[in-house]
Parts: structure tokens; C-alpha cells; sequence
């Protein structure tokens, strides 16, 4: 088992994780008084267990989160705010977007851990079916496949998959 993955793995979850909740609060910050804030809110709900889970993992493993959560903080934020500001499909194209970056990459980790860590590789597996849920959600309504909307989901797909990779080292 190396320790050094199990580590990148707590610590890069716990960024993704709190990343969601700061898309999902952007996104409520302009659209709390729409229909849609109530499935937003649900989201977030979810995703605030999923945090303090890899908080309290954070602490038990002894792994220190990463230096660029206040960047990723602000970041997530702001992306929240802009999708939600383009609009319903852009809200949705967001969390579809990330979720499916998300769902790729907890797979792989679960694959990756058992057998090495069971209790981790449950805790992943449970949460990308959480996860999927999101995107089923998102998938159910109108993410675009204008070019816009593409390009979009092309953008946040590559910021997501950078940000992992950055979180996981550092």
C-alpha cells in the first residue's frame, strides 16, 4: 500500500469536495430566489457531508489539505456565479461537467484501494454514487449542446482535471 497515494487521495477529495460546495454557494448566491434553488440546495447538502467526511479523514490519516484551497475556494466561487449568471443551461452544464470528471476519478480510486484501504474505497465508491446522482440531475434538464454550451463543459472538465492534479500534490 503506498501511503504517499492514500494520502494524495485524502487530501485532493477533500479540495474537490469543498470546490463543490463553493460552485453550489456561487450558483445560490444569484439564483436563491428561482425554482431551482431548492435542487441547488439539496446538492450542497449532499456535498457538505462529503467534506466533513474527508475533513474528519484529513485528521485521522494525518494528512495536510492543500495549500491552494483558498485559491480553489475563490475559484469555485466564482464559477458558481458566472454559470449561474449564464443561465439554467449553464447551471446544470456546470454540474454535469464536473460530475462526470468526479465520477471518472473516484472510480479509479475505489479500483485503486481495494484491497489497499477498504474503509477509503467504500467511502469512494459511495460517493460517486452520490455524485452520479448529481449529474443524472443535471443530465435530466438542458445542458446545451450548442457550441457555447460545449465549450463550456470542455472548459470545466479542464480546470477540474487540473485542479485534481494540482491538489493531489500540493
Amino acid at each position: 500500500m503506498s501511503k504517499k497515494r492514500i494520502r494524495e487521495i485524502i487530501r485532493v477529495n477533500q479540495a474537490g469536495e469543498l470546490g463543490a460546495i463553493q460552485i453550489y454557494k456561487g450558483q445560490l448566491a444569484v439564483l436563491k430566489n428561482k425554482p431551482i434553488a431548492n435542487d441547488l440546495k439539496d446538492m450542497l447538502s449532499k456535498e457538505k457531508k462529503h467534506y466533513d467526511k474527508f475533513n474528519e479523514l484529513l485528521n485521522s490519516y494525518e494528512v495536510r489539505p492543500t495549500i491552494f484551497s483558498p485559491i480553489w475556494k475563490t475559484g469555485a466561487f466564482g464559477l458558481g456565479v458566472l454559470t449561474a449568471i449564464l443561465g439554467k443551461k449553464a447551471t446544470h452544464a456546470c454540474t454535469e461537467a464536473v460530475e462526470e470528471v468526479i465520477i471518472d476519478h473516484y472510480q479509479k480510486q475505489t479500483q485503486y484501494l481495494r484491497g489497499k484501504d477498504n474503509n477509503l474505497a467504500k467511502i469512494t465508491k459511495k460517493f460517486c454514487e452520490e455524485e452520479k446522482e448529481h449529474l443524472d440531475f443535471a443530465s435530466e434538464h438542458d445542458t446545451g449542446n450548442d457550441l457555447f454550451h460545449s465549450a463550456l463543459k470542455k472548459g470545466i472538465k479542464l480546470l477540474s482535471k487540473s485542479a485534481i492534479k494540482i491538489s493531489e500534490k500540493a
